[in-house]
């Protein structure tokens, strides 16, 4: 089956003159294209100028502001808690001091000596004195931790004792001063511990590792002396390496609620929202544009190439661009227009909704194929609004997919509620599978379920019904949707039709079945087939006595001369153009009752008349329906139904033979006339219209096998049945719709 696609763009004869028209520069398309540009340029950017925003620090918000957009902010009280903990981190920076190891031990070495020099002049008098000269020869410098009862101990030593002293005590000092010592009292004081404890390890005696230890802890310097001005340049590079911490608002999301106090964490989201001081970004404004002028192009560029028939019509790209900017329009106002405070997913499932919408309406209104290409540039806007959010634009092209694809070709009522199921079954399952790769809650899967199962479907499928009506009627189309209200037997019209004429109500309900398997065939559109054929003979409401299926008397015909006869038959096509205005039927459905019997003649009244006076061209010319031809495939399969239906019922018996018979001879007609020069209809389409007509009809009149069928195809090759079935089935074709059963040649 054929996509469905707007039936005043299709079937038409190529234009000559493409090429030519090809290369002329349109105005009208040109200006178009730029209006368009502009237009979703300026709905884009709007959201580049919020609202200022006046609070400063401390003071209480009066009102919830809403972020309305996604922004990236810096938290400045995280980066500096991060950069505190880094400096302190890197601890102090120490010199080295020189020498340092020489004055511990030059310092040790002074002891001793002053000691010796003490003992050796001093050989008598209290000890107390002599421990008072050691002090005062020392100073306060050296010797200050040394206690009275250490020197004692040292004066009253033999000489070797007090060498092996010493030896030891210079042994644990160069130990202690190879180690770093700051010149921090907690460091120095671990290093005298440390020294201390060694000495208390190397000597088994306790007396003399105290004495050893003692003196080792006087002589011990700092070795590392506390430089600020590099600490300070090492903790300001540890500060440079902690990386700003950046937070994400998302577009909806509360920055302040009303009562709050404004904190400093609030401040940098205004600013990063560009709420303090707002202003326009005028080179983003101009990639924008950029991006948007692409995406025009493409589309123009792409109709071009492949759907020449849309981009010549300058009515169907209006109505494209139309779609396409309140598509546009409606995602900026469901997202931040109306200041309607939606959590980002609500923005997202509103966004599939009116993508999904537009899509449908695209593919009904205009085409299938391009809709499809119109809902992606659709998500990617909606994307680019979700500051590039793909989760959604993904969910919003493939559920807009199943809508085109479930209402492209729309036959009844039915398939709209099934599009309905299709859309919710295809939202629900995205909603899990997008939820699940991005580690969503239960809860907010849930919540997208709701969403995506009922608002979004049931949304899109009220705004494509309700939509599609005010846009046929506003730019002349006409889809399947206005079709099936057509196809409705209750309709005013047909209920008229079938009370005033009800032979030609039957004989239109007969016509309407043979059409529409006769499209389905061949790949039609079998819903306008049958449509037009409802309505193609509403002119015979004006004098239904006029035609054979709804006399039941007498034939009026035998009380007039062929030429009146003829008149009144012909009437009906303009008798049914005038009432198909009247009630407003579609340009389509007048076209087909303006064609369905061409420039046929009214073969019974003509051959009359010709019995009557010499056969001419002038006098043919005037039993000729005033056509035109039939210009589509559709109006020229309603022309061959009604007139193989007109014959059917003029068959006494019909078996498969006949039927063939009759099929193929009125179609053989048709195309010995040239009827069908104008409908694009190949020669494998019509054969495969006969056999579509041949197999309806078996069905419909119930045809038997005859045991006499080998004998009719033996009289059909020689062409006496063929005779004869034109004279069985002329006269009451004429009446009943005069038309070519047998052509002048």
């Amino acid at each position: 089956m054929k996509p469905l696609m707007p039936l005043t763009t299709r079937g038409g004869k190529k234009n000559p003159d493409k090429s030519a028209a090809r290369s002329r520069v349109d105005l009208k398309r040109t200006g178009l294209a730029v209006a368009t540009i502009v237009i979703l340029s300026v709905l884009l950017s709007i959201h580049m100028l919020p609202s200022k925003v006046t609070l400063k620090l401390g003071q209480i918000s009066p009102e919830d502001i809403i972020a309305p957009r996604t922004a990236r902010y810096k938290d400045t009280t995280e980066t500096e808690l991060r950069k505190a903990k880094a400096a302190a981190g890197v601890g102090k920076a120490y010199d080295v001091v020189p020498n340092a190891a020489d004055q511990a031990i030059g310092a040790l070495k002074t002891i001793f000596a002053t000691v010796e020099n003490v003992r050796g002049r001093s050989t008598g008098g209290p000890v107390t004195k002599r421990v008072d000269l050691v002090r005062q020869r020392l100073g306060s410098v050296i010797g200050g931790h040394v206690s009275d009862g250490t020197f004692v101990s040292l004066l009253s030593m033999d000489p070797a004792a007090l060498r092996q002293v010493e030896d030891d005590s210079l042994q644990i000092v160069s130990a202690a001063m190879s180690r770093e010592i700051h010149d921090d009292p907690a460091d120095l004081r671990e290093s005298r511990r440390e020294v201390l404890a060694e000495s208390e390890r190397l000597l088994n005696d306790p007396r003399k590792a105290a004495l050893v230890g003692e003196i080792a802890q006087d002589s011990l310097r700092p070795n590392r002396v506390f430089d600020p001005d590099r600490t300070v340049d090492q903790q300001e590079a540890a500060k440079d390496k902690v990386l700003p911490v950046y937070r994400l608002i998302m577009r909806g999301d509360t920055v302040i609620a009303k009562g709050e106090p404004v904190l400093q964490e609030h401040i940098e989201k205004f600013e990063a929202l560009g709420l303090m001081n707002p202003k326009v970004d005028y080179w983003s404004v101009i990639w924008l544009t950029v991006l948007v002028m692409m995406a025009v192009l493409l589309v123009v560029g792409y109709l071009y190439r492949y759907y020449y028939d849309v981009y010549r019509d300058t009515r169907t790209l209006l109505l494209l661009a139309v779609l396409v900017v309140i598509g546009t329009l409606a995602l900026r106002i469901s997202g931040s227009l109306l200041g309607i405070n939606l959590t980002p997913y609500q923005v997202g499932y509103l966004g599939i909704l009116w993508v999904t919408a537009v899509g449908m309406l695209v593919a009904v209104l205009v085409n299938p194929q391009v809709s499809v290409l119109i809902t992606a540039l659709l998500s990617i806007v909606l994307s680019l609004m979700l500051n590039g959010e793909l989760r959604f634009a993904a969910s919003a092209f493939m559920t807009a997919v199943v809508g085109i694809y479930s209402v492209a070709n729309i036959r009844d009522r039915s398939d709209l509620a099934t599009s309905v199921g299709a859309l919710a079954a295809a939202g629900v399952i995205l909603v899990w599978v997008t939820g699940g790769l991005n580690n969503d809650p239960i809860s907010l899967m849930q919540m997208g379920t709701v969403w995506v199962g009922l608002v979004v479907p049931i949304g899109a499928a009220a705004l494509f019904y309700f939509g599609t009506v005010p846009l046929e009627k506003l730019f002349g189309l006409t889809t399947h949707i206005s079709l099936l209200e057509l196809a409705n037997t209750n309709k005013p019209l047909l209920r008229k039709l079938v009370m005033e004429a009800p032979g030609t109500y039957t004989h239109s309900m007969a016509v309407g079945h043979l059409a529409e398997t006769a499209a389905e065939a061949i790949g039609a559109d079998s819903l306008m087939a049958r449509v037009a054929s409802y309505y193609h003979d509403i002119g015979k409401i004006r004098r239904p006595q006029f035609f054979i299926e709804n006399q039941n008397v007498e034939n009026v015909h035998d009380r007039m001369n062929p030429t009146l006869s003829a008149l009144v038959i012909t009437s009906h096509i303009k008798d049914g153009v005038d009432i198909a205005k009247e009630y407003r039927l579609p340009g389509v459905v007048i076209d087909a009752i303006m064609q369905h019997h061409g420039t046929s003649l009214v073969q019974y009244f003509y051959d009359q008349a010709a019995g009557e006076q010499d056969p001419c061209m002038a006098l043919e010319s005037q039993f000729r329906y005033g056509g035109p031809k039939p210009k589509t495939k559709e109006a020229a399969i309603v022309m061959l139904a009604d007139s193989v239906e007109a014959a059917s019922r003029a068959m006494p018996k019909p078996t498969r033979a006949t039927i063939e018979l009759v099929v193929n001879k009125v179609i053989a007609d048709k195309l010995r006339d040239g009827q069908l020069d104008e409908s694009d209809l190949s020669f494998k389409e019509v054969g495969t219209i006969s056999e579509a007509f041949r197999r309806a009809l078996m069905g419909t009149l119930h045809a038997r096998i005859d045991y006499s069928e080998a004998e009719n195809k033996r009289l059909a090759a020689n062409g006496d049945s063929d005779s004869k079935l034109a004279r069985d089935s002329g006269e009451d074709e004429a009446d009943t719709e005069p038309g070519p059963t047998t052509t002048a040649s």
